[in-house]
């Protein structure tokens, strides 16, 4: 049987953990089926494979209880292309999706802007 769990990685006393498919009876560390993403529980930043994470749970994989409620979570980014690979810092990449979701933040409000301005103006009488 599978089992949708989190393995242990990063530094003494600075966990990092991956989410994992990996049969039930086998250990902890030991090698996963397949890596779905990780959670970082010092910085929050959570990023799995929300489609993988779907197809393994219809296939009959059982999540454990902590990886159940970070799934029913929103993923802080959504993986799409494949297993994560870190190149930079977890920090720097959550400084990275901060800044990308402040620039479509702030898109959201120009456009806004711009809407309810023409609006005003179709509203208004026509002197």
């Amino acid at each position: 049987m599978l089992k949708i769990r989190m393995q242990r990685f990063g530094k003494k006393k600075a966990p990092i953990y991956r989410i994992v498919v990996i049969e039930k009876n086998q250990r902890r560390q030991g090698k996963p089926t397949e890596v779905l993403g990780f959670y970082n529980p010092i910085s929050k930043l959570l990023v799995f494979n929300t489609e993988r994470v779907q197809y393994w749970k219809g296939i009959g994989a059982q999540p454990s209880e902590t990886v159940a409620f970070l799934i029913a979570k929103e993923p802080t980014h959504d993986l799409k292309n494949g297993p994560y690979v870190y190149k930079e810092t977890p920090r720097a990449e959550k400084e990275k999706i901060k800044a990308e979701i402040l620039s479509q933040s702030t898109k959201n409000t120009k456009a806004k802007k711009k809407k309810a301005e023409a609006a005003a103006k179709a509203e208004a009488p026509a002197a």
